[in-house]
């Protein structure tokens, strides 16, 4: 038997659903009940159908169709990046053995092509008139392209290859390695993603790399080739120097003046800071078949003799340039013409003998320290036998 409260819990009307008014005469008899039961489900048949009817109008069909499309096309992008997208790959990028490299060869579009060629006695520029290339700017090349390997790559698309400029026809540097009668490898440099990093793509691989590598490692200018130590002289290979009226000759490991007066002394940092200057020139730039700037006619011009240990002379004529601070510099041994920065030539331009000698003044206290030196060694020698004689008078004594 249900209590009152569960009668009225039983026969609450549905939340948002108004009550309906009993017929007249009804009470909470069980007849009652029933009829209000059956009119609370045609009501609520009534609402489904209505709800049914809404969900099932053209607009939430066409939104829900319009869901479900989007959520197709992205699964099939995510699908088609994961297909195409670049694989990583390994390996190196080029093949190549660095002992088998023959010649080096540059390209840039808008210059000549540069080539480094390989000879018995090393490497060599023809372009300037097979000056001697420096070797450790080709070997850290081969050393640098010998270790580049593959990885994730960038981008492989035809657009991809213009737009980083590593494309067959558009493109930085185009790096040659050519290896006698094998094929040559081809590697293509383009735009620089950062500090010392290039991104670059081999001949024939479409894929872009990321490489630890700089323009810079590949210079397209024949004279950013050159061994800019090329007109060094090894000091114990030179026998004699002349210039500007003065001569030094080496004995042993000391320099000096060939003709020192009476009473002269040669100033030795001076003399060792001359040597140094005039053994180790370092040029800015190579010049060849008579090109070059125009020289001051009316500066003197300065000559430096080298007479190494083998008897060969080595002659050297700076010439300092009409215009700017620059010098010109003209070998004996070599065909080529070379200029010189200004701040090389200083100190050995308007050199007088004087400079190579010490000052009177200095020569003085030169000889006062050492006759200084000389008595306080005869005062010890003499100390030292002063002392002897009294140790041996003092040992008949001793035995009495």
């Amino acid at each position: 038997m249900q209590t009152t409260t569960e009668i009225q819990r039983d026969t609450a009307p549905a939340e948002g659903v108004a009550e309906a008014p009993l017929p007249p005469g009804e009470g909470l008899g069980r007849g009652s009940q029933k009829a209000r039961g059956d009119q609370r489900a045609k009501i609520g048949a009534s609402l489904t159908n209505r709800n049914r009817s809404a969900f099932f109008s053209p607009l939430v069909l066409g939104l829900g169709a319009l869901l479900v499309l989007q959520l197709l096309v992205a699964f099939l992008l995510g699908v088609g990046e994961q297909e195409m997208g670049p694989a990583e790959s390994q390996g190196p990028l080029l093949a190549f053995d660095p002992e088998q490299v023959t010649g080096i060869r540059i390209q840039s579009l808008d210059g000549e092509p540069v080539l480094v060629t390989k000879t018995q006695d090393g490497w060599i520029i023809p372009a300037l008139q097979d000056l001697p290339a420096a070797k450790h700017k080709v070997t850290g090349l081969l050393a640098k392209l010998a270790g580049l390997r593959k990885g994730l790559p960038v981008a492989t698309s035809a657009a991809a290859l213009k737009r980083f400029k590593v494309a067959d026809q558009t493109f930085e540097r185009k790096l040659v390695l050519e290896r006698g009668d094998d094929p040559s490898a081809i590697l293509y440099l383009g735009d620089s993603p950062g500090f010392r990093r290039l991104l670059v793509r081999a001949d024939g691989d479409q894929a872009v790399y990321e490489a630890e590598l700089g323009l810079f490692d590949a210079p397209d200018q024949p004279d950013n080739w050159s061994d800019r130590t090329l007109l060094h002289l090894k000091p114990e290979a030179v026998q004699r120097l002349t210039f500007a009226g003065l001569t030094l000759e080496r004995t042993d490991d000391h320099w000096r003046l060939t003709d020192l007066a009476e009473g002269e002394e040669q100033d030795q940092q001076a003399v060792k800071d001359r040597v140094r200057a005039l053994t180790n020139i370092d040029f800015l730039g190579v010049l060849v078949n008579g090109d070059g700037p125009a020289v001051d006619a009316e500066s003197t011009p300065l000559e430096l003799e080298a007479t190494l240990a083998d008897g060969e002379t080595v002659r050297y004529r700076i010439t300092k340039l009409a215009e700017g601070k620059d010098y010109l510099l003209e070998a004996s041994n070599r065909p080529q013409r070379f200029t010189l920065a200004g701040y090389v030539v200083e100190g050995l331009t308007d050199l007088s003998r004087s400079d190579l000698l010490k000052k009177p003044e200095e020569a003085e206290e030169s000889v006062e320290d050492t006759s200084t030196e000389s008595s306080a060694a005869t005062d010890d020698k003499a100390s030292e036998e002063e002392g002897a004689k009294e140790i041996s008078t003092e040992s008949p004594a001793a035995g009495r």
